[in-house]
């Protein structure tokens, strides 16, 4: 959506990003839930596109005259084609009409398969952290408030292709309650993370919060889960505070990364609080956030 009618290229006007357009092929349409749509874009060219996990894409769809913006969700390593398969990459997006390129992404399936668009890469919330060396760290946690897991996504699979890290990885991720179903395929990409941590491919821990359910804060232990392929994950019935972050981080602040990505109020009041010296003080580039309005 836009604010104070600005469009995502006049939001990002002070973000890095690369001066070349490329072409790629909406190739794929699946359906998460009724809102939230994840699109495979295949590249025709070889190698031609590079970036960092937790980038974005300036997305021109025919017939759309301004970009929407929208991040990439898959790894770097998947623009490279394969034996079985193109490069390609991922993005999730999120049912918005008054957003022009999201709508036109939202169309029938049918019309919009097979479309050539026009992409360019931006962004600076990236992994790994900009001027820290990945090595050194002992925790990285991510926040994600609802589609802000998609860079989160990225960065999750980046960090599972090279396995043996001396970091733990703490995900908070909170997103609107699905329903009394509470099946782990409704809900984006939670499948895909849990599946990460139940292989081991990332050592540390995932934390679920559903929030707008009304049910009571406690509920059943026994019931508390939301059912996903090969693990159930438990939630919790509230917001993600500031408490849990510092919790997960407090021995280590000054050998961790923060990545937060949700909505400004969200973000703003994690990041002041993170580096607030009255609060847990940590240095301000080992904080990170993305706004997504």
């Amino acid at each position: 959506m836009e604010i104070e009618n600005k469009s995502h290229l006049e939001r990002t006007a002070a973000e890095p990003r690369q001066a070349a357009l490329h072409k790629v092929i909406l190739k794929r349409v699946d359906e998460v839930n009724d809102t939230i749509r994840v699109l495979r874009l295949e590249i025709p060219d070889r190698g031609s596109i590079r970036f960092l996990p937790g980038q974005w894409l300036d997305v021109y769809p025919p017939t759309v005259p301004k970009a929407g913006g929208f991040t990439i969700t898959s790894p770097p390593s998947r623009v490279s084609p394969t034996a079985n398969s193109a490069g390609f990459l991922e993005l999730a997006i999120q049912k918005s009409p008054d957003n022009p390129a999201a709508a036109w992404l939202w169309g029938a399936e049918d019309d919009i398969l097979g479309s050539e668009l026009d992409v360019r890469v931006g962004g600076s919330f990236v992994w790994p952290p900009p001027g820290i060396l990945a090595f050194a760290l002992r925790k990285v946690v991510f926040v994600a408030g609802g589609v802000g897991i998609n860079p989160v996504m990225s960065m999750l699979s980046a960090v599972a292709e090279r396995p043996g890290g001396a970091f733990d990885v703490h995900v908070f991720y909170s997103v609107k309650d699905p329903g009394p179903e509470r099946e782990g395929d409704k809900i984006l990409f939670l499948e895909r993370i849990a599946t990460l941590f139940a292989r081991g491919k990332i050592r540390g821990s995932l934390k679920l919060f559903l929030t707008g359910s009304g049910d009571s804060v406690t509920g059943d232990p026994q019931r508390d889960v939301v059912s996903c392929n090969e693990v159930d994950v438990p939630f919790e019935r509230r917001r993600i505070t500031v408490d849990d972050v510092a919790g997960a981080v407090q021995a280590d602040k000054r050998f961790a990364v923060v990545y937060i990505c949700g909505v400004p109020t969200m973000t703003d009041r994690f990041v002041t609080e993170l580096v607030s010296p009255d609060g847990l003080g940590m240095e301000p580039h080992r904080v990170l956030c993305e706004k997504w309005w």
